[in-house]
């Protein structure tokens, strides 16, 4: 630890201690939450110390006798020890021998009790007791998780990527660093948390959010499920609502929709709050003020569908959702295949396979042989009724279609993911061809460049990102940084062309991007976005992959083709041999 971090330790540890024994100023309470925000490591140590109080005065007062107020003792109550010299006069061995005959008297009769009760005769036995068999205690399941996005939790049983569907025991306890983690209750409410939080899953009903940030969907079957923090206990009666907490318990209640109680722990009575109404507890002012209902502060809960599927015990859905029935043509159409990939090429990939499914497909240039992985609920491989075009570009006689969410499955709606042969340590260029049939406010897909596939639960949001945004084409380092071009048309092929850069940098950090270039363009984009505070840093790509947005229409349709990356403008837009 450094010099720097262990001052702040200490300074943590003081004010903590002015927490414990109700002594914080204002200016004081300002500096904890300042050190807890700047440094969220020390957020566990802080709250750790805080239910270590909490025990121990709680044990310490269940000790005491009924009818003692700890409160109201003062240090004349506690009895006084008086010492008293003794006189040695000659009373003293009267005394003394008065004493040793009463000792002896009670030794006599007890030792007459012991003969008449004939305990003397009683042979000998064995002792040792019967161990009963232990009786296997069925674990009682509260909740499971639903999906995550760039979760990182701290479990040392799970690890830092807790999967789908995993269950959780009564009096589990759940730390998530950062990041976002949907979770269904056996009682069927869902909630989704934000990192940095801890919370405690304390039966099918309840919840004890320590700190962080919960919003909750309650369905009329889960009436009454109930979260407790530190300062206030929310009874929901059917609703939607939002909760924030920070690690000195200071809480944020909003009502989307219906109402909840709210009990705080000073008061003696419950707060009925309804819909679009929002208070703010804190250590000024505990029994609650109205704050702005702010809805957009909290991530999406989980969806019906979602808390319906996983009724079954498992989640995600096992069953597939079939596309519409058609003959397989995929076989036919290769027999007379000519590649759509040019030559000199980094890497690329026409789906031209004789299956149907991309799923473990290790065709094309340049990728890893581990082959694809494809989300076989939602692609495939099909002949289209138009092979894809555009310019003097022509695709495969196969393309590969994509479909969009369904609201039944995880947020993170990821399609394909592949490992490149050889990472890009340099500039390249990416081409791609794309036909989007749907289309409307809410599509999204993104064609993505990282250092790791990432898990089911990584959004590969922080990266190069190149696609559909609110019908309009775009370019992005992060949700910050993106840049924006003129939207596609529905049913018709656009050939989108991207170059990924490091300007003066060891790290990619510039991003160009071209929509229907026509001729040599390559010192023209229609987008430029520069890489800032926020974006991850990535000093070589190693995967790409392609994700829907989660309100995208499961019954839209994304077709690509021709995925093409190289070391030049040229070399992604020159036509096949």
């Amino acid at each position: 630890m450094n010099s720097l971090n262990e001052d702040i330790s200490k300074e943590l540890a003081a004010l903590t201690c002015r927490v414990l024994d109700h002594s914080l100023t204002n200016e004081e309470d300002v500096r904890l939450t300042e050190i807890l925000s700047e440094y969220p490591e020390l957020i566990e140590d802080y709250t750790n110390q805080i239910q270590v109080d909490a025990v121990l005065t709680a044990e310490l007062y269940a000790a005491v006798p009924e009818g003692i107020d700890l409160e109201a003792l003062e240090i004349t109550d506690y009895p006084t020890v008086a010492t008293e010299e003794l006189a040695t006069d000659p009373g003293r061995f009267v005394s003394l021998w008065q004493s040793v005959t009463v000792v002896s008297v009670v030794l006599l009769v007890g030792f007459a009790l012991w003969l008449n009760a004939g305990w003397w005769d009683v042979k000998p036995v064995n002792q040792r007791a019967a161990i009963p068999e232990p009786v296997p205690v069925a674990l009682q399941y509260v909740g499971m998780l639903l999906d995550t996005e760039d979760a990182v939790w701290e479990d040392e049983e799970l690890g830092d990527d807790i999967a789908y569907g995993t269950r959780f025991a009564a009096g589990k306890k759940l730390w998530l660093k950062s990041g976002i983690g949907r979770i269904r209750f056996e009682s069927g409410a869902g909630i989704v948390l934000e990192g940095p939080a801890q919370i405690e899953l304390c039966s099918p009903l309840n919840a004890k959010l320590n700190y962080g940030k919960l919003a909750a969907y309650v369905p009329d079957e889960a009436q009454g499920f109930t979260v407790d923090t530190p300062k206030i206990q929310i009874v929901d009666q059917g609703t939607r609502f939002g909760t924030v907490v920070d690690p000195l318990g200071k809480a944020e209640v909003h009502v989307f929709e219906g109402e909840v109680d709210v009990k705080p722990q000073s008061a003696a009575k419950m707060l009925n709050l309804k819909a679009s109404q929002a208070v703010l507890f804190s250590r000024q002012n505990e029994l609650g003020a109205a704050i702005r209902l702010t809805p957009a502060k909290f991530a999406d809960v989980p969806t019906l569908e979602q808390l319906t599927a996983a009724k079954s015990g498992f989640y995600p859905p096992v069953e597939a959702i079939p596309f519409d029935s058609e003959e397989p043509r995929n076989v036919y159409a290769l027999i007379q295949m000519q590649t759509a990939l040019p030559k000199g090429i980094l890497a690329g990939e026409a789906f031209e396979y004789p299956a149907t499914s991309l799923s473990g497909q290790t065709g094309g240039v340049g990728f890893s042989h581990e082959g694809w992985w494809a989300d076989a609920n939602f692609t495939r491989l099909v002949v289209p009724e138009q092979i894809m075009e555009w310019g003097e570009l022509e695709a495969g006689p196969m393309v590969l279609q994509s479909r969009g969410h369904h609201h039944a499955y995880p947020a993170l709606a990821h399609r394909i993911i592949r490992k490149l042969e050889t990472p890009l340590a340099d500039d390249f260029y990416f081409s791609i061809l794309v036909n989007y049939e749907g289309l409307d406010e809410n599509d999204f897909f993104a064609l993505w460049f990282d250092d790791s596939p990432g898990g089911k639960g990584a959004s590969h949001s922080r990266v190069p990102n190149f696609g559909l945004k609110e019908k309009q084409f775009f370019a992005r380092f992060d949700v910050n940084q993106e840049g924006f071009f003129s939207g596609p048309v529905d049913g018709e092929t656009f050939l989108l062309v991207g170059h990924v850069s490091k300007e003066d940098s060891s790290s990619f950090n510039r991003l160009d991007f071209w929509v229907n270039p026509v001729d040599d363009r390559s010192g023209q984009p229609d987008v430029v976005v520069k890489r800032a505070t926020g974006a991850k840093l990535l000093n070589s790509i190693h995967s790409l992959g392609l994700r829907i947005g989660q309100y995208t229409e499961v019954t839209d349709s994304l077709c690509i083709d021709r995925l093409v990356i190289g070391d030049s403008y040229e070399s992604v837009t020159q036509p096949s041999e």
